[in-house]
């Protein structure tokens, strides 16, 4: 896996899939540069929290955390995490556990804007899932059908990945379906990594030469700091190398003669944005004591966007980074006690949303949104209109 991290170069896009506390994303920020991008996914709500951690101790501003799962079908998804010790070996399971924690999980299929994020940008992926690997691959599909995404790196776990239905040769099959070749000479049983290349010289020139059968892969730049690895420790105020953007708007029809423009693309993918994010909120069954310690100043301050004082008797019970489709999103779940929470969104985006809150409806779900400068903002939730518009309207006061 370091040999493969090693052919990063400036620029380039690296995307872990099973980052855990994040030694190879950290040290693919180092190769990418600051017009680089790392995109990672860590299901385990704790070890997510060290994730975050480790990049703000590292300062790693090109990184992007998300705490979910890569699947085949986004929902949710039960984590075995039976072996606290050692959480590197927690497994998505489709059945019973010893220990379970349900976490979410996404197709890229359901968020394309994740393509918008990688831009240009040539891509390699790293895979460590503990034989959840085929699943992965098939819910990554649009990254593999993208043209410029290089190599693929796979730890494969032999004996685990007969639980979900699955081999070594049909993720071998995938991957060579979509014209990525093997090129390491490593074995076929227990754990083993299998590397797996694509020429992209038709786009990128010269592109296979940096990535050999046996590359010589050297340290550059200053050596990685690792936090804690087990436990959150704070780990939700460091927030400030993850950036976050959300793109929240409603469609359908609206409260009184207001109606969200159908014709919009931008609004269709703002309200299929909030509700995914919603629904993925729902899911989310375990909330860690350092939630309630959320200072929202500080991380409001550390995203660039300012987060909305909530009105007497309302508190933020969870918080997450979600990938909408125009970036990775901020989702807080509030509730003041009384009834189910409600998502807030916020968003660094500009004229996407009314200067005054608008209310509309979809799927069932209610959704208030407005805009305040350059930052729009959404309440998403199974309440009367009526009441999420006036909620909206005493966090929107200035």
């Amino acid at each position: 896996m370091p040999d493969a991290v090693g052919t990063l170069g400036d620029g380039e896009c690296f995307v872990d899939v099973g980052a855990n506390c994040g030694v190879f994303a950290l040290l693919a920020a180092q190769r990418v540069g600051p017009g680089g991008l790392v995109v990672a996914f860590e299901p385990c709500f704790e070890t997510f929290a060290t994730l975050v951690r480790n990049i703000g101790l590292n300062a790693s501003g090109n990184v992007l955390a998300f705490n979910m799962a890569i699947a085949d079908a986004t929902g949710p998804e039960l984590l075995d995490n039976s072996r606290p010790s050692h959480s590197g070996r927690f497994a998505i399971v489709r059945g019973p556990a010893l220990a379970g924690e349900t976490v979410a999980s996404l197709s890229l299929d359901d968020f394309p804007g994740i393509l918008r994020l990688i831009d240009r940008r040539s891509v390699l992926v790293k895979i460590d899932v503990e034989g959840f690997e085929l699943a992965a691959l098939q819910g990554l599909a649009p990254l593999l059908a993208y043209p410029r995404t290089r190599g693929v790196v796979v730890e494969i776990d032999a004996s685990n990945l007969g639980q979900y239905g699955a081999t070594p040769s049909a993720v071998f099959d995938l991957l060579q379906d979509h014209g990525f070749g093997r090129i390491d000479d490593v074995g076929e049983s227990g754990h083993f990594d299998a590397v797996f290349a694509r020429d992209i010289a038709a786009t990128e020139p010269g592109r296979m030469a940096r990535f050999p059968r046996r590359p010589a892969w050297q340290r550059s730049g200053e050596p990685v700091r690792a936090g804690v690895r087990n436990g959150v420790r704070g780990g939700w105020r460091r927030f400030a190398a993850v950036g976050a953007m959300l793109a929240v708007v409603a469609t359908g029809w609206a409260v009184g003669t207001r109606r969200t423009p159908q014709t919009d693309p931008a609004l269709e993918y703002f309200v299929d944005d909030a509700l995914q994010s919603h629904r993925t909120a729902q899911v989310r069954t375990r909330f860690s004591p350092a939630i309630a310690r959320l200072d929202a100043d500080e991380v409001g301050a550390a995203l660039r966007i300012e987060v909305p004082d909530l009105p007497a008797g309302w508190r933020v019970v969870d918080v997450f980074l979600f990938p909408s489709d125009t970036g990775p999103s901020l989702q807080l779940s509030i509730s003041n006690g009384k009834a189910g929470p409600i998502s807030l969104f916020a968003t660094r985006a500009d004229g996407v949303a009314p200067s005054r809150p608008s209310v509309t409806q979809r799927d069932g779900m209610t959704i208030a949104y407005w805009q305040h400068g350059s930052l729009a903002y959404a309440l998403t939730g199974k309440r009367p209109p009526a009441d999420l518009d006036l909620l909206a309207k005493d966090i929107a006061k200035d």
